[in-house]
């Protein structure tokens, strides 16, 4: 009995461990840009044209056939603001987002959520902002709606809400680690 106890957690462990290897990805590889407008809003409220650019390395192939990919965790970010009243959204400084602060909670074939941890912002208005923002990814629209209310340093939170589209590539997949050979063809 003692053996069977031993090999069953023996299994477990090696089930959580292949798990937690597995890899959400996303095909073809980054870079990917998306654009459209945010609603920013920290004391006084603008709409900015927004930019979201993710970079991430071009991950060797691991399957046969052979197709290009950038894991998630490998992934970073940069956002960039313009327009608003004034053009005031230029003054606001979104930090980049490093490789490791982006993931990915798949909802199925039709998308999930990204989110950006520990966005730092510099506002217009007294006291700057820091939090996570989410995404949520919709497949079959190739748009990922952006939602975050970044806790404030000082004053009054942060708020960012709107949607962005795909401009480039012109489609995205993003395929969650139950696919465990990580290939898009079947």
């Amino acid at each position: 009995m003692k053996k069977a106890i031993a090999y069953l957690a023996g299994s477990v462990a090696l089930v959580a461990s292949q798990a937690a290897a597995a890899a959400d990805y996303i095909t073809p590889e980054a870079p990917y840009v998306f654009e459209g407008v945010v609603a920013v809003s920290k004391g006084i409220s603008l709409d900015c044209d927004t930019t979201l650019t993710v970079s991430g390395p071009n991950d060797s192939a691991d399957t046969s056939p052979a197709f290009d990919h950038t894991d998630v965790a490998n992934t970073s970010a940069n956002i960039s603001l313009a327009g608003g009243t004034l053009g005031l959204c230029a003054s606001v400084n979104v930090a980049s987002i490093s490789a490791g602060d982006i993931t990915y909670d798949s909802s199925g074939l039709s998308g999930g959520t990204f989110t950006l941890h520990d966005v730092f912002v510099t506002t217009i208005t007294p006291g700057n902002c820091e939090g996570d923002i989410t995404g949520t990814w919709d497949e079959s629209a190739q748009t990922l709606t952006v939602s975050g209310t970044l806790p404030a340093v000082s004053g009054s939170d942060c708020t960012m809400n709107g949607t962005l589209d795909l401009v480039s590539p012109s489609s995205v997949d993003v395929n969650d680690s139950l696919d465990s050979d990580h290939n898009p063809n079947h």
